[in-house]
């Protein structure tokens, strides 16, 4: 009698949340945001650059570089280290699952092979398959419509078994093809973006410590002016607000933990009080603690 042999998934996509296909002009900035689920950026056509995290990227044709959750991040048509800007075709999605896997790909841009270029081919076929009316120039699917019929029957299926399988071929790809993948940071990149990131770095480890912009100018040394402007031209942000960005993600993060109470988590953040920390998340968010709880645990 035969007997199964069991299929220990690696990994598992279980939800998806957006599958655009944009066609950016030059000139084209996305000043940047972080959210709570994983991201995949491919560039199809043209070149792009940004900031994962602290740690800036640039990615050619035929390079993908993920961001992971509550990772800032932003985006830019052409390279930072060239003054001729262009036009760029990048592919985004977004999704969740059982993926902790894909903590070792942090900072790392991968060079696809044309079977996993094929692999995006497919998804954004499978895309077009979800829903009879279009959304949107760029858009192909999105999770604001999750119980909306499929036009094709399994058409969000095969996406997800896709996407696993492009998971699966780059996890393969960095330990037996390390010449295709590239460890971040890029040591050619100019001084400012250098500069920038150590302010990213400090900012980072002072999450918790509700520092001002007074504190950052006094540990770097720099005028105020130049600092102010370095940062915004590159990170499209003023200091202090992707500051209130980060802190405001790390805040979420531990309200999806469920690892304190909201008292408790305004004095790990150094708020005066629950009434300022409140007051805070609101002013930054647009909503309350208690509804940002209540929307993450459905």
């Amino acid at each position: 009698m035969l007997k199964a042999v069991t299929i220990e998934p690696i990994l598992k996509v279980t939800d998806l949340y957006t599958l655009y296909y944009f066609q950016h002009k030059s000139g084209y900035r996305f000043e940047g945001e972080s959210h709570d689920f994983w991201e995949i950026i491919y560039v199809d056509h043209g070149r792009a650059s940004g900031l994962n995290g602290s740690e800036p990227y640039e990615l050619e044709k035929g390079q993908m570089i993920f961001h992971h959750p509550n990772v800032f991040h932003n985006f830019r048509t052409g390279v930072m280290t060239d003054e001729v800007d262009e036009d760029c075709d990048i592919i985004v999605i977004s999704f969740g699952g059982n993926l902790e896997v894909l903590e070792q790909f942090r900072d790392h841009i991968f060079t696809l092979s044309m079977y996993e270029r094929n692999i995006f081919k497919q998804i954004l076929d499978e895309g077009k398959q979800v829903y009879n009316k279009t959304n949107g120039k760029n858009l192909i699917y999105k999770k604001e419509n999750p119980f909306e019929q499929e036009k094709v029957p399994g058409a969000k299926q095969m996406i997800g078994n896709l996407l696993e399988q492009l998971l699966l071929s780059l996890y393969r790809k960095q330990k037996e093809c390390p010449s295709q993948v590239q460890a971040l940071p890029l040591q050619s990149l100019g001084m400012e973006y250098q500069m920038v990131r150590q302010i990213i770095l400090f900012l980072e480890q002072n999450l918790y410590n509700n520092i001002s912009f007074a504190d950052v100018v006094n540990h770097f040394n720099f005028s105020e002016t130049q600092l102010k402007k370095m940062f915004r031209q590159v990170t499209g942000y003023s200091v202090m607000q992707y500051y209130r960005k980060c802190v405001v993600g790390r805040i979420e993060y531990h309200i999806q933990q469920q690892d304190q109470n909201f008292t408790e988590l305004a004095d790990l953040f150094h708020f005066s009080s629950i009434h300022y920390f409140s007051k805070f998340y609101k002013r930054e968010t647009g909503r309350t603690l208690r509804e940002y709880l209540k929307n993450s645990q459905e």
